[in-house]
């Protein structure tokens, strides 16, 4: 066992911030002040990403590009996701086309003072989001102050933490990992989303978004 400052580092996690991570990190922070659309656009990500993977979220932006998701009706929205051979396209492109309001918005909620009512916000007035996603996709875009709880990560703290799987994620069961996590991570001097990132890369050999 590795001492890393108050905590003991289990063997097999790998806890550097290895260049491709700081480089994901500095990413991150300069969509911060990105306009409104591209904002958007990461949000639509997240949507995407929904009981599927980050790899598909990342092929539905390079494939539809920008474009379609700001602009185009439902229907041409929704058939550019079925083109691209998207699974939940009738449900997506509905979240998506209805939450487009929020464009608006997005700018002043990821600069809020307080991070947790922001994506409290986004849980309670955006299709297609819950904490998941609404904390995955404020870390995308400069936010490091939640925690994205997905299922790579909670086998992680289920394996070197302590911290049991859920049999079902409800929200509140979702606030009271998030808790623990954030107390992991502050122990090792790092930010949740940064703390995130380090052990997705554990998880699966690779940083994503």
């Amino acid at each position: 066992m590795e001492e890393v400052g108050a905590r003991t580092v289990p063997e097999t996690l790998n806890l550097e911030l290895s260049s491709d991570i700081l480089e994901r990190i500095e990413t991150f922070g300069r969509l911060k002040g990105s306009p409104k659309e591209i904002l958007f656009f990461e949000l639509c990500y997240c949507i995407l990403t929904a009981n599927t993977s980050a790899e598909l979220g990342l092929k539905m932006q390079k494939e539809i590009g920008t474009v379609p998701f700001i602009e185009y009706d439902l229907s041409d929205l929704r058939n550019a996701l079925k083109l691209a051979r998207y699974r939940f396209y009738n449900t997506r492109s509905r979240y998506i086309f209805n939450s487009r309001w929020i464009m608006e918005e997005l700018p002043s909620l990821v600069n809020a003072p307080d991070p947790f009512e922001a994506r409290q916000y986004l849980v309670d007035n955006v299709y297609g989001i819950g904490y998941k996603e609404a904390s995955h996709f404020l870390r995308n875009v400069g936010v490091f102050d939640l925690a994205i709880l997905d299922k790579h990560i909670l086998r992680v703290l289920d394996r070197h933490f302590s911290i049991r799987l859920p049999r079902t994620m409800t929200p509140r069961k979702y606030l009271e990992i998030e808790r623990e996590f954030i107390k992991i991570s502050e122990s090792y001097s790092m930010k949740p989303g940064v703390f995130d990132l380090v052990l997705w890369k554990n998880a699966t050999g690779r940083v994503l978004k």
